[in-house]
């Protein structure tokens, strides 16, 4: 069932995963930023770059569609908490 549940979302979308987020963006570089993720996702996400996107995007444009994705997903939730958590002074 969760196998459909996933096939379902993806049909939804219309779209493959590698069209949705194995694609190049308008990023044009890595800019003065860092980020430190886990080791072994780091593996992961260099091995689909390399195998499933052929190498032809790099990691932090794949990095940032995930993170587009994200946040076009829960930026009401988000928001949400947020306001839930920051009262306003006055």
């Amino acid at each position: 069932m969760e196998k459909n549940n996933k096939t379902i979302g993806i049909t939804k979308i219309g779209k493959t995963y590698s069209s949705k987020f194995l694609k190049r963006n308008t990023l044009q570089g890595r800019g003065d930023k860092s980020i430190y993720v886990r080791p072994e996702y780091h593996e992961k996400l260099t091995r689909i770059v390399k195998i499933i996107a052929a190498g032809e995007i790099p990691l932090y444009a794949y990095l940032d569609n995930i993170l587009h994705n994200h946040f076009e997903l829960y930026s009401e939730k988000i928001i949400e908490d947020y306001n839930r958590n920051n009262k306003p002074i006055l």
